[in-house]
């Protein structure tokens, strides 16, 4: 897998209240090109294929999915509804049998005018299967009949109808299918494991073209008449600038939005400038959790839980912190983060300053030759944790080598198994409001791989693997509470990460850009966007 928020390291503030509701429908001019700049590229505009937060921002705007998230600020935008699907589906045979009736006669597939059917959620589905795509959508499948191949027998269409069959019932089973990978394509999308680079799509938006490493051009569907928003007309993507050339960019009004972030140093300014939540910076929380991914298939942390733990003991969670700027968050030293079901402050490392002490004892005779290979992004925020990790582990006897890449290219090395690095700054962004999205999704040993992995550090304890499968079938308050201990039982007693601190989205927009609305989920709601 490409970590969803191993792209975002500098886009992160501090938890600041939503706004309630959307602005008006009539308020909202058509029309006109949004102008949006990446720094990085991203891994795919696949839909099988994507999964960086980013990417997912532009299928919010070109998917259509059976159920998707209402396009309204604040908490209301976490909840379900049907888009494709006429309603919720039947649900039978004790949870392992869900039926959606698809009928769809407001929007076709751009820029081919074809119809949608139940038939092209099938494809997804069987698309995904297909070992030769390697696409990270197949560990959301596991539980699904006839998922290990392609076409996925637990998948049928019987006319309007929709049939998934599951092996055993899962209660976060419509989040799942909610999600970007599983959205309407055509039946006939060719099976590339490159990825198809402008594939159709049925939703306000559709993927035009794409030049990697420069150009994404994103314009509205012509065939859509739905009820979400489709304001511009046309959302232009440049790829390769700098984050400080971005700000500039953004502040003269030559581009629209800093996807992707600016420089940490300049939050500060732009607070002070603009406010915050008030015209064009703007602050928005989600459920993430950034930490140092600590590899253990390599030597040095291979069953090597003492040094693991002196990782979390010897780091400087304020100090590393304050590198990502104004409003740069809350520290932590768990997996799941505060606003997720389940989550409860155990207090297992210091979050104030270093214990060197404690580090030292957990370190004594651990430290396997004394040497870190560190993966880092490209920017200057992520250069001064690596500066500020490298010195905090040299107390415990490690030295550091730190090699820097940009966000894809960082992304596609850790995910992919054998990759050389022992220690990975990252984040995780919540594929959907449920604790699996973190605990099973990127801790669990099943879903490790040759590459797209998610579980980047490579953890693997059969122990951990049986309790999260236990968490994972159980429904109701019960669930949560399961994964609450796990997560406190994880990060004391397996520590496969050093956590290191919960963020937000700082977002900044130019003052073209009007009927600002995000997602909890998708971050800055495209589709909704107006140009003043």
């Amino acid at each position: 897998m490409f970590p969803k928020a191993a792209i975002a390291a500098a886009v992160v503030g501090a938890a600041v209240a939503l706004a309630a509701g959307s602005p008006p429908a009539d308020a909202a001019k058509q029309g006109g090109t949004l102008r949006v700049d990446l720094f990085s590229d991203l891994d795919s505009t696949d839909p099988a294929l994507n999964y960086s937060a980013l990417g997912w921002e532009i299928e919010y705007a070109t998917c259509l999915k059976l159920l998707n998230y209402p396009d309204v600020n604040g908490p209301r935008g976490s909840v379900l509804s049907p888009e494709a699907a006429t309603g919720l589906p039947k649900v039978s045979n004790g949870g392992k049998t869900y039926d959606f009736t698809v009928e769809v006669t407001n929007t076709r597939f751009a820029p081919s005018g074809a119809r949608v059917t139940a038939a092209n959620f099938k494809a997804a589905f069987d698309r995904n299967a297909d070992r030769a795509m390697n696409s990270p959508a197949i560990q959301f499948m596991d539980d699904v009949v006839g998922a290990d191949g392609s076409p996925v027998s637990g998948v049928e269409v019987r006319g309007k109808h929709l049939i998934v069959e599951l092996e055993r019932p899962s209660p976060d089973f419509l989040a799942r299918v909610a999600m970007p990978f599983f959205c309407a394509i055509p039946t006939n999308l060719p099976r590339d494991p490159n990825g198809v680079p402008n594939p159709p799509s049925a939703g306000p938006y559709y993927v035009a073209d794409r030049t990697s490493n420069r150009t994404i051009t994103v314009k509205r569907n012509p065939f859509y008449k739905g009820k979400r928003p489709h304001n511009v007309g046309e959302i232009l993507y440049t790829v390769g600038n700098s984050q400080e050339t971005i700000r500039l960019r953004v502040e003269r009004g030559d581009s629209d939005y800093a996807a992707g972030g600016v420089p940490a140093p300049a939050y500060g300014d732009l607070a002070q400038k603009y406010g915050v939540n008030k015209s064009q910076f703007y602050v928005r929380p989600r459920l993430n959790t950034f930490y140092f991914a600590l590899n253990n298939d390599r030597p040095i942390f291979k069953g090597n839980l003492r040094l693991r733990k002196a990782i979390n003991f010897a780091i400087d969670r304020k100090a590393i912190l304050a590198q990502n700027g104004y409003l740069a968050g809350k520290r932590t030293d768990q997996v799941l983060p505060p606003g997720m079901a389940g989550f409860r402050d155990a207090d297992l490392y210091p979050l104030k300053a270093p214990n060197l002490r404690a580090a030292r004892k957990w370190a004594q005779g651990s430290t396997r030759g004394g040497k870190l290979v560190y993966y880092a992004f490209n920017t200057a925020a992520a250069a001064a944790i690596a500066q500020i990790f490298a010195f905090n582990v040299k107390q415990i006897g490690l030295e550091t080598e730190v090699k820097q890449f940009a966000g894809v290219v960082l992304g596609e090395k850790v995910a992919t198994r054998g990759e050389p690095f022992d220690v990975a700054l990252l984040g995780w962004t919540a594929d959907y409001a449920d604790p699996y999205a973190f605990m099973d999704v990127l801790l669990n040993g099943k879903n490790i791989g040759p590459s797209h992995n998610s579980n980047v550090s490579y953890f693997n304890n059969p122990a951990f693997n049986t309790k999260l499968d236990a968490a994972a079938r159980i429904r109701g308050s019960g669930r949560y509470s399961a994964y609450g201990d796990l997560d406190v039982d994880i990060s004391k007693n397996g520590a496969p990460w050093a956590a290191y601190s919960n963020f937000n989205t700082r977002i900044f927009v130019s003052k073209r850009v009007g009927c600002f609305t995000t997602s909890p989920v998708y971050q800055v709601n495209l589709a909704a966007l107006c140009l003043k």
